[in-house]
């Protein structure tokens, strides 16, 4: 089971920065989104280091998962679906609603629910307590980019 959750954590902490990496795309490619965009991409940075941060031993006590092994392919999964929209949206940028609809699609993607899932329901501990309030604001991206593009007329 080491084994299966140090590939778990790898796998999440790269999800979160290569989501992190399609944000600061967007804040490049829409100056009148820089500010959203910026923020939420240095939110998930700061979730990776969440992740990494927390020593293997805690977390064979606190992954909220049946499967590890399942979670992680996965993850997997979810990062080469990034990368590839990294690298098409370098030659081809989405359009401003297109950017909105992938943020909110990935926010609500079972990799990133996982975090979520973490940060609000794992057991009750002071690890998880130290965390939870670390990641205050960080919380909840797709509702917050739905909020968003309400406000901004794009929904």
């Amino acid at each position: 089971m080491d084994h299966a959750i140090r590939l778990f954590l790898k796998e999440s902490i790269e999800l979160e920065l290569n989501i992190g990496d399609l944000y600061q795309l967007f804040s490049v490619k829409f100056p009148e989104d820089s500010d959203f965009w910026w923020k939420i991409s240095i939110e998930e940075m700061n979730h990776a280091a969440l992740i990494e941060s927390i020593n293997d031993i805690f977390w064979t006590d606190l992954l909220p998962f049946e499967s590890v092994e399942k979670q992680t392919e996965d993850l997997r999964k979810i990062n080469l679906i990034v990368k590839e929209r990294i690298e098409q949206y370098k030659l081809v940028p989405p359009t401003r609603l297109e950017a909105f609809k992938n943020g909110f699609e990935l926010e609500n993607s079972v990799g990133e629910s996982h975090f979520e899932y973490f940060m609000t329901s794992a057991p009750d501990s002071p690890v998880v307590k130290i965390f939870q309030k670390l990641n205050g604001e960080d919380k909840n991206h797709a509702a917050r980019i739905e909020s968003y593009m309400k406000i901004n007329g794009l929904v």
